[in-house]
């Protein structure tokens, strides 16, 4: 979900970032200054966060809402760990390869 807040200093940022975090539901605050926006990630509901919002920033507007799926993201995690843990493998065969290459020399150093 995006709000665009119209706030473009670091001050207010705190204080929504704080306001914001207390809500149940919400996995993933941020808040860019460029745009003035703020970007929630979790299961929550637009219209309470909008409300609480404008209590004390008067600009606040629903720009975009996605419902959270908490099965793609999970897919998405377990996507990331397997490669990461092939990319770990490849490069402990690498470094294995390359360890008996210079036992088989028996040299200590190779210097290139």
């Amino acid at each position: 979900m995006i709000v665009w807040m119209g706030v473009y200093d670091q001050k207010s940022k705190s204080k929504i970032l704080k306001s914001v975090a207390d809500l149940p539901g919400i996995h993933y605050p941020c808040m860019d200054l460029k745009e003035g926006t703020l970007t929630l990630v979790g299961d929550v509901n637009p219209v309470e966060i909008v409300n609480k919002l404008r209590k004390k920033w008067r600009r606040a507007k629903l720009t975009l809402f996605v419902p959270y799926d908490a099965l793609k993201e999970a897919k998405l995690a377990e996507a990331k760990q397997r490669r990461e843990e092939i990319e770990r493998e490849a490069l402990y065969r690498y470094n294995r390869e390359i360890r008996e290459i210079v036992n088989d020399q028996e040299q200590g150093c190779v210097i290139c």
